[in-house]
């Protein structure tokens, strides 16, 4: 709207794509902002910038950064209005970049081994640099200008509200890659256990991310407590999958029309390669994961005998029923394989794990939100039923909410303890298994999760 005359400009006309980040340069001369790539139907493109002269009403839009193998977005600009700045994801890290309104070139300007977002505070203009790698909770800092952001001895920090930590130990995190079995190369992040001996094969635990278009990076405590875990003894494996961001578009959708099949490669060929290694030892394994994680738990237990223990947490097992019980049909109606579900039954029932749920062995714990609206807690009661019905040790809490994620953290707290009870029991061999009844006791209990359970 230009404000002096009221005048109103429509600056796009799409169906089914979601522009965002709208701004303005600094000098006035440009209105900036992000959408994907392919504008002209639903996709899963990267997301590009997209730039003309608030002066020209009515003009094309032009795309900025199209070689670039990440999605970029208007983050802030440069004061000279010929740069803007933004956060993109590098494999296991984040880092800032700099697009060049001119040439729409991308330049990587940072470089640290972590959790890295930068942002100016319009008030003020100070630069903040968010920050977390596996040994720094999260933390700010500020730099002078963006010549210095890449030169960690520059910045300033802000706060440090957890310094107790400096003396706790921790487990080793590293970036790891390996070749899935059609060739490509995969990686993720690997959580040694604390006092690692190097010959020594240890217990694993598979920690599945969400998304699944999301990446796990090296932060601090960064999927499912890993870290916590890795004080009682474990290698904890993050793998980001086919269907991961940071590794560019490509490796993004490549599940798109088969859901399941490369991302469970990639992971259970990060599997061989730990236990290749020497690393970790095969007959001690254990795999969780909450909503996409939960999906690919659900997949695994239905695909292999291997692991000792599950915990699916807000997984799928049926894309059919969930297609109308969730908020969400369009993205998932893309990833497997655009088909129009009421056209299409075969293509969405031979992705779910339902059909495959007669080959499950392994003992699964099962987690959700009752209310929860993107991955619905029927989801979790139909696989609780089959494996009830199979013969499968299992244990199905439901949570009070109607968030995708716990809303409260005791709660959390509980799935937490259970969880690694689970695995402590069914993975090593240590413990009673989960009592939840003794755990429960200590809640108030209107806060206490459902628990459905014949023990």
């Amino acid at each position: 709207m230009e404000v002096a005359t009221g005048g109103i400009e429509r600056l796009t006309d799409n169906y089914e794509v979601g522009e965002g980040g709208l701004g303005f340069s600094p000098d006035g001369r440009w209105i900036a902002f992000s959408a994907p790539d392919e504008m002209a139907r639903y996709s899963m493109t990267d997301n590009r910038v997209y730039i003309r002269e608030v002066g020209d009403r009515g003009g094309a839009f032009r795309k900025l950064g199209v070689d670039f193998d990440q999605s970029s977005s208007v983050g802030f600009w440069s004061e000279d209005s010929n740069t803007i700045y933004f956060n993109a994801g590098v494999k296991v890290t984040t880092q800032l970049h700099a697009l060049d309104v001119e040439t729409g070139a991308v330049r990587q300007l940072t470089d640290e081994r972590a959790a890295l977002s930068v942002s100016r505070d319009e008030d003020t203009g100070t630069l903040l640099i968010g920050y977390s790698d596996p040994q720094t909770p999260p933390t700010v800092f500020t730099a002078a200008s963006v010549d210095d952001v890449p030169d960690r001895s520059a910045w300033t920090q802000l706060v440090d509200v957890n310094p107790q930590l400096r003396e706790a130990a921790f487990g080793e995190e590293a970036e790891v890659n390996w070749r899935s079995s059609d060739g490509k190369m995969v990686g993720g992040v690997l959580v040694y256990p604390v006092g690692y001996e190097e010959g020594t094969r240890y217990p694993l635990i598979v920690a599945i991310h969400g998304g699944p278009a999301s990446a796990d990076i090296l932060r601090f405590n960064g999927g499912y407590s890993a870290q916590v875990y890795a004080g009682a003894g474990y290698a904890v494996l993050k793998p980001n999958y086919r269907g991961s961001r940071n590794y560019g578009n490509a490796h993004r959708t490549d599940i798109v029309g088969d859901y399941f099949t490369m991302g469970y490669e990639d992971i259970m060929t990060g599997v061989d390669y730990l236990i290749d290694e020497g690393i970790v030892d095969g007959d001690r394994m254990g795999a969780l994961g909450w909503s996409a994680g939960g999906h690919w738990s659900n997949w695994i237990l239905t695909q292999t005998d291997r692991f000792k223990a599950i915990s699916s947490g807000a997984g799928t097992m049926n894309w059919i029923s969930m297609y109308a019980q969730s908020d969400v049909q369009r993205n998932r109606q893309f990833y497997v394989g655009d088909g129009f579900l009421y056209e299409d039954f075969d293509t969405y029932f031979d992705q779910s794990p339902l059909k495959y749920i007669t080959n499950a062995v392994t003992p699964t714990m099962i987690h959700v939100v009752e209310g929860d609206p993107r991955v619905p807690s029927p989801q979790s009661v139909e696989l609780h039923m089959a494996l009830k019905k199979l013969g499968v040790p299992t244990e199905l809490f439901m949570y009070p909410g109607r968030s995708h994620g716990i809303p409260d953290p005791r709660n959390r707290l509980v799935k937490a303890v259970s969880e690694m009870a689970w695995m402590d029991y069914y993975v090593r061999g240590i413990g009673e298994n989960f009592q939840w009844r003794q755990v429960l006791e200590t809640l108030e209990a209107e806060e206490g999760p459902i628990v459905v359970s014949e023990r």
